[in-house]
């Protein structure tokens, strides 16, 4: 766990400014039986864990366990959220994020990384990608997300939930269900709430597949073609161990190349984003196909045209179009 964390501390750490500066709220408190309880509270900023490392200090010079943070944050600095994280998961801290509070982004690390994991039904624990430093979309905040989601990864976060972070902007933010916090082994306290929570005018994703870039997905969603190729690359990825299953293939007796990526849907069928170009290197085609479960037929989506056909695949592994949608 140590050497997963470390590994992604370089690039995380180029982002680092994009957070406030203003430090988190920490207070400690001791239960009845003498465990000490830390609540952090606000943005989470540059020295917030040397702070929290010193308020256990404390505690354990008193003779004292911490046993649980108590999280109220709508995030902050990244790499200050992954070594906070680092820390919760060596102590073996309990996390809680308690009745009408908020833990997202940053903030979501933290929670994950306990040893046991709680939540009211009331609160809203929210996740999304990395930004840069003026709020953007970037190859840097790109990069960021990807280890965010390796050390998501090592902490027992299921695949759905790290999806979702991956794909969805750092303008926006997904709120997690409790039964997706349960998925990742919390244990929901209160009272089931009889109403979604407010987005707090925050957008989410359509419901669906978080990778599902197929094109009934890019007819609600309209991202356009480098958005989606990016969320693509991003959920390939996070897929492939941090290597997106890039993909080129020539055709000389139709003069044409494809160059592409490809993942897979939350089926676990294949969808692939290609750009076909002619021997000039003149765009032809930009599409989006997605393939039936056994490889051998697929539908895509012309991008600019929005036109649809299905092709099948012959006994050579050469490709035919069969009809049009």
């Amino acid at each position: 766990m140590r050497q997963s964390f470390v590994a992604t501390v370089g690039i995380i750490w180029l982002l680092s400014s994009a957070s406030s500066t203003n430090a988190a709220d920490l207070t400690s408190s001791a239960l009845k039986d003498g465990r000490i309880v830390i609540a952090l509270s606000g943005d989470i900023a540059e020295g917030d864990t040397d702070s929290f490392k010193a308020a256990i200090k404390t505690a354990n010079d008193a003779g004292k366990l911490v046993s649980s943070v108590r999280l109220n944050s709508p995030g902050g600095n990244l790499l200050e959220g992954v070594q906070l994280a680092e820390v919760v998961k060596f102590a073996k801290m309990a996390t809680n994020v308690g009745q009408g509070a908020t833990c997202a982004s940053a903030c979501f690390l933290i929670f994950a990384a306990g040893e046991t994991k709680f939540a009211n039904y009331t609160a809203q624990i929210g996740v999304h990608g990395a930004s840069d430093e003026t709020g953007r979309e970037t190859t840097q905040s790109g990069a960021a997300t990807v280890s965010m989601a390796r050390i998501a990864k090592e902490l027992g976060v299921p695949a759905a939930i790290i999806g979702r972070m991956v794909v969805t902007p750092p303008n926006e933010m997904v709120w997690l269900s409790p039964a997706d916090l349960q998925s990742m082994g919390t244990t929901m306290v209160g009272k089931p709430s009889q109403v979604p929570p407010p987005n707090a005018g925050i957008s989410q994703l359509p419901p669906g597949s978080p990778t599902d870039l197929s094109p009934k997905a890019k007819a609600s969603a309209q991202p356009t073609w480098d958005e989606l190729v990016e969320k693509a690359v991003a959920a390939s990825a996070k897929q492939n161990n941090g290597d997106p299953n890039y993909f080129r293939i020539c055709q000389p007796e139709k003069k044409t190349c494809s160059t592409g990526v490809s993942l897979k849907g939350s089926d676990g069928t294949e969808i692939i984003l290609k750009v076909t170009k002619d021997a000039r290197d003149n765009v032809l085609r930009r599409e989006t196909c997605t393939f039936n479960t056994t490889g051998d037929i697929r539908v895509c989506l012309d991008w600019d045209r929005n036109t649809k056909h299905r092709d099948m695949q012959n006994a050579k592994g050469d490709w035919y179009q069969v009809d049009d949608n």
